[in-house]
This record gives C-alpha cells, sequence and structure tokens, in this order.
C-alpha cells in the first residue's frame, strides 16, 4: 500500500493514511468529469482472513468522494443474519428517526403512492403507511427485507429495483436512505428514480456528507462515513445538487445535519413542512404503538418500545414514556429473565460477547433503555443516588454492545453519543454525594472539549454546594486551565464563579481569589443583559466578606455605597454593612 503520511488506526481492522499532495487522471463516477482529482487517502482494511486496500479521490468538478475499488459486498448473502445483524438493526441500529423524520416534511396526502428502495427491514415503508397513511412497496435484495415482510407485514419485493420495474409507477414518493453511497453509478440510479416518479413526485434521500473526510476529523465520524467495503461514492452538498439537477430534478433542496445529507428533489415545485413539533408527536406514537402490538418477545418490540422511551424521555412526554417502559419491562422479563425494575448489574457473560452471543444474553439497547430510564426517574424527582446504579448499568450495556461491533471494526453512533452522556450523569450523581470517587471520574471524563469540561464544572458547583470542599479543591486543580471564560454559557459561568468564591473563603490563603472570582461575577451581571436570578446580591455579599477579610473594609463600604443606590432589593445586612465605617 502506498502512502504519504503515517498509518493512522481507527478501528480494529482498520488503518488509513492520508494522501500528500498527489493528483490523478480519473474519471468521476458521480459527474462524468475526465480530468484531475486529488487522493485524499489510502484505506489497509484487514478484516479476519480478508486483506482489502482502498484509494479515495476528489472529483476536483463536482467535489464528490469515490473509492478506486468498486468490489462491494453482496447485499444478498445470509452472513448478515448468522452474525446477528439483523436483530441488531432491528432493536437499536437502524436510526429510525433519521429514516422517518425526512418523511414527516412531505405534504403528501394519504393514499400518495410510496416506493422506498434499498430499506432492508423497512422502517420508512413502515412509517409512511402506518404514520403518514400512503401506499407502499419497496425493492431490497437482502435477507433484512424477508423479516421486514414478515414481521411488518410489508409489501417488499426481495431485488433490486430496476428498468422493467418502471411500469408499476408511478409514484408519488420514493424514498431511499443511506443507498446511494453504496452505488458504483450515482447518475444511474437518480435517472431510474426521476423516471419511477410522477410529474409532481418527490425523491428524499439520505446519505453521509463526504465532506466530514478530512484529517482533523474524530475516528467515530470517521469510521461510520467511510465504511470501506460498503460505500463506493461519497457525496457533498454541492455534488449531491449536481448530479440530481443533471438526471432531471430542477428543483433541489439538500439540507445538512450533523453527519447526514438529506436530499428532496422534485421535477415540479415544492415546499417542507415546518412544524417540527408535530412530526416528532408523529414519531412518538407510531414507536411506542408499534411496540405495543409486536409479538411480546419479538426484536421488535424490544427495538419500537425502546426507541420510543428513548425519545419520548427526550421530548419530555413522559406518559409516552411510561407506556413504554410497561411494555419492556415484562418483554425483558419473559424473554432475558432480566427485572428491569430489580437489576443491579448485568449478567456477567455480556462483556466480551461477539454479537450473536450478546442478542442472546440482553436486548442489544438495554443501554440505551436504561439510560432513558435513569434520566426519567430524574425528571420524576428520584434522587441521584437512587439513579447511580441504573446509569452504571447503562454504561456497561453500552460498552458491552460497542465491544461486540468492534470485533468487526463496527460502531453503533448512538450508543457512542450515549456513551459520553452516561459518564457524564455518573460523574454528576457522584459529585451530587460528595461521592470521593468523584475527581478520578472527573479525570476519565476530562478530554479538553467543550461538552466535558462543562460536565465537569457541573459537577464542581454541585460539590462545592453540598459542601463537600475538600473534594471540590482536588476537582479544581484539574479545571485549572479551562477557568469559566466568554465561550461558557451564562448559566454556567455564573454558577461556577460563584462556586470559585464560596470555595476559596474557606481558607484564607485564597481570599484575594475568593475576592477576584466575585468581582468576576458581578462584573458578569453588570455587563450581561442575562437575568442573574437571585445571585446578585449574594455575589456582591461574597466579596464584600472577602474583601473584609483582606482587611480592605473601606473598598468594600465604597462598592456597596455605589451599589446599592443604583441596585434595589439589597439585603438588611449589606444595607447595615454600607453604614458602618470603613
Amino acid at each position: 500500500m502506498s502512502h504519504s503520511g503515517p498509518k493512522i488506526r481507527i478501528a480494529e481492522h482498520i488503518e488509513i493514511a492520508w494522501a500528500a499532495d498527489t493528483h490523478h487522471r480519473l474519471a468521476c463516477p458521480n459527474c462524468g468529469h475526465n480530468g484531475d482529482a486529488a487522493k485524499l487517502l489510502d484505506i489497509d482494511y484487514r478484516p479476519p482472513d480478508a486483506e482489502h486496500f482502498y484509494q479515495i479521490h476528489i472529483c476536483s468538478a463536482c467535489t464528490a468522494l469515490f473509492f478506486d475499488n468498486v468490489e462491494t459486498m453482496d447485499y444478498g448473502t445470509p452472513e448478515l443474519i448468522e452474525i446477528g445483524w439483523h436483530i441488531y438493526q432491528t432493536q437499536i441500529g437502524a436510526g429510525i428517526w433519521p429514516i422517518t423524520e425526512p418523511l414527516t416534511r412531505i405534504a403528501k396526502p394519504a393514499g400518495a403512492r410510496l416506493l422506498e428502495i434499498g430499506g432492508a427491514y423497512g422502517f420508512g415503508l413502515d412509517f409512511g403507511v402506518r404514520a403518514r397513511g400512503w401506499v407502499g412497496e419497496g425493492y431490497d435484495p437482502s435477507p433484512l427485507a424477508e423479516f421486514g415482510i414478515r414481521e411488518l407485514g410489508l409489501t417488499v419485493t426481495q431485488d433490486y429495483f430496476e428498468e422493467k420495474d418502471l411500469a408499476k409507477g408511478p409514484y408519488d414518493v420514493v424514498i431511499a436512505t443511506e443507498v446511494v453511497e453504496h452505488l458504483a453509478h450515482p447518475p444511474g440510479f437518480f435517472q431510474l428514480m426521476r423516471r419511477a416518479l410522477a410529474d409532481n413526485g418527490i425523491l428524499m434521500l439520505t446519505t453521509p456528507n463526504g465532506a466530514l473526510v478530512a484529517p482533523a476529523q474524530a475516528a467515530n465520524i470517521l469510521l461510520p462515513t467511510l465504511s470501506p467495503g460498503a460505500h463506493l461514492v461519497l457525496q457533498t452538498a454541492h455534488s449531491l445538487q449536481i448530479a440530481l439537477q443533471n438526471a432531471g430534478f430542477s428543483h433541489v433542496q439538500i439540507l445538512e445535519t450533523d453527519m447526514t445529507l438529506i436530499a428532496y428533489a422534485s421535477a415540479a415545485a415544492f415546499t417542507l413542512g415546518q412544524d417540527v413539533a408535530a412530526g416528532r408527536a408523529m414519531f412518538r406514537q407510531y414507536l411506542v404503538e408499534r411496540g405495543r402490538v409486536a409479538e411480546p418477545e419479538s426484536d421488535l418490540r424490544f427495538g419500537f418500545a425502546g426507541r420510543g422511551m428513548f425519545e419520548a424521555v427526550q421530548d419530555g412526554d413522559y406518559d409516552a414514556a411510561e407506556a413504554a417502559w410497561s411494555v419492556l419491562v415484562p418483554a425483558a422479563k419473559q424473554r432475558f429473565a432480566l427485572d428491569l425494575n430489580s437489576m443491579t448489574a448485568l449478567p456477567a457473560a455480556t462483556a466480551r460477547a461477539s454479537l450473536a452471543d450478546l442478542a442472546r444474553i440482553i436486548p442489544l439497547g438495554l443501554g440505551m433503555i436504561l439510560y432513558s430510564r435513569a434520566i426519567y426517574l430524574l425528571c420524576r424527582g428520584q434522587k441521584r443516588a437512587d439513579v447511580l446504579p441504573v446509569f452504571r448499568m447503562s454504561l456497561a450495556a453500552l460498552d458491552a454492545l460497542q465491544g461486540a461491533l468492534a470485533q468487526r471494526s463496527l460502531i453503533d453512533g448512538l450508543s457512542a453519543s450515549l456513551l459520553g452522556a452516561t459518564k457524564a450523569e455518573i460523574l454528576l450523581c457522584l459529585a451530587d454525594t460528595a461521592h470521593p470517587d468523584t475527581v478520578a471520574e472527573a479525570q476519565s471524563l476530562l478530554q479538553q472539549d467543550a461538552a466535558s469540561i462543562t460536565i465537569i464544572w457541573r459537577a464542581f458547583v454541585s460539590l462545592v454546594s453540598s459542601g463537600a470542599f475538600e473534594t471540590a479543591r482536588h476537582l479544581q486543580k484539574a479545571l485549572e486551565l479551562y477557568l469559566p471564560d466568554n465561550s461558557f454559557a451564562f448559566e454556567l459561568r455564573r454558577d461556577a464563579l460563584f462556586s470559585l468564591g464560596v470555595l476559596a473563603l474557606q481558607d484564607e490563603k485564597y481570599y484575594p481569589r475568593a475576592a477576584e472570582s466575585f468581582r468576576q461575577l458581578r462584573t458578569l451581571f453588570l455587563n450581561n443583559q442575562a437575568d442573574p436570578g437571585n445571585m446578585f446580591w449574594p455575589a456582591v455579599r461574597g466579596e464584600v466578606i472577602a474583601l473584609d477579610r483582606l482587611s480592605r473594609r473601606d473598598l468594600a463600604t465604597s462598592l456597596l455605597s455605589e451599589l446599592i443606590p443604583l441596585h434595589g432589593g439589597a439585603p438588611v445586612d449589606l444595607l447595615e454593612r454600607q453604614r458602618a465605617k470603613a
């Protein structure tokens, strides 16, 4: 394998090397341009019993990224079933909200004709039929489609959609989620879809955002975006716009999310719906109801009800969350002999299990389910100390799933994000009880990114509020490089500065630091348009106490004489202090 830079491991079986200034004359499979293409990177992919080498180039005309090796996986192979992929996709792997959210925006009435291409299990098709009232069918060659046919009751042809199938159209809506990146020649597909649509029909597709493939990108973003052996052409917003317009779609709208491009295309003008709340409500109702009517011990029950609980908690729909939980508890007991209400640890065998083995021990979405349950309990008023064991089990389940997927150089995006969130919640639980492990947990979480720093400052505030000053002082040392500045949200900066001042008042060595923290807080209040709440005068009191202890009573008195006439509501003790002689 030739490369310009050092190899970087992004997964157990995958190494990449970023190329230097290397160019080749190549034909772009996306726009047809035959000319300069810069080599972006080399990929060395060595799964068990195989070796694969790839190069990725960027088209200078349309900016699409394309692999030099167009051999891809056989989507009709039963291997996907043998490794438990169908269970994973059903229970947690398939991102049903990213699949269905774009469908909530399409303004087509009940009875519209829907075609789904490459839907695997068929969640998009099912949502279109059950939630939108459309009349739909799908095409997918994978064995996953068989499960969708049998378990969701869908009309799916287990084959590729080809020109001969156009006679079944035209369709009002065609959807293809995470499909085009698997195609060696996207323009041919786009042209076929244009012919499958009615004159005012609309195509909706999603695909990874190729613009994310860059040297500074994190491995957990690069891995699912690249997916060597599966992906062939990665689109940017620009390249996708060009390809769709070249295929005859004169009206194109492309939305960019964190990792994905969502494209809508039609030969006719269209307007997308903007009522996000209504779309979310439709989605939650679909998940919970689908989970309720699924077979009691089925993957569908865990998949729909588990996702339903997660989405309901995220949206604050606690009635829906409780309804989903009431479905999950008996299902887990019947299938896995797990009592979700009383269990305190996961079965030991989960630690190093393969994906197929793990699916026999616990629900694959258990980490997501328990995280959602813990957040629900907090929101319903339970103490963090009581919820901590649930977060710990959630973390163990998330680790088990990621470990099982890592054996095949795969990663679950939702679980990866929940890992960080769960660790953060565990830290806040420890801080709430002034647990001695708080500092060690914080140091393991600290990654010099804004999210982890924010959580650790929240833990620091909690420690000071509970009077755990010694533990707070140790944690403060880990935060010295990340003092609260203008990059912090107002509320967090306010609380952090106040807590720093309170902590500094506990030791005479730090009285100057206390005075400075409260001064900064006072300045923040006076210069910021945000409401300080009821903390203005407590902050002033802290500054006055610090100045008095530093034998600077004259400055404290002067400060009060300046502030009291300008700001109402001064407490009695400060009014009396202001009248006292310096």
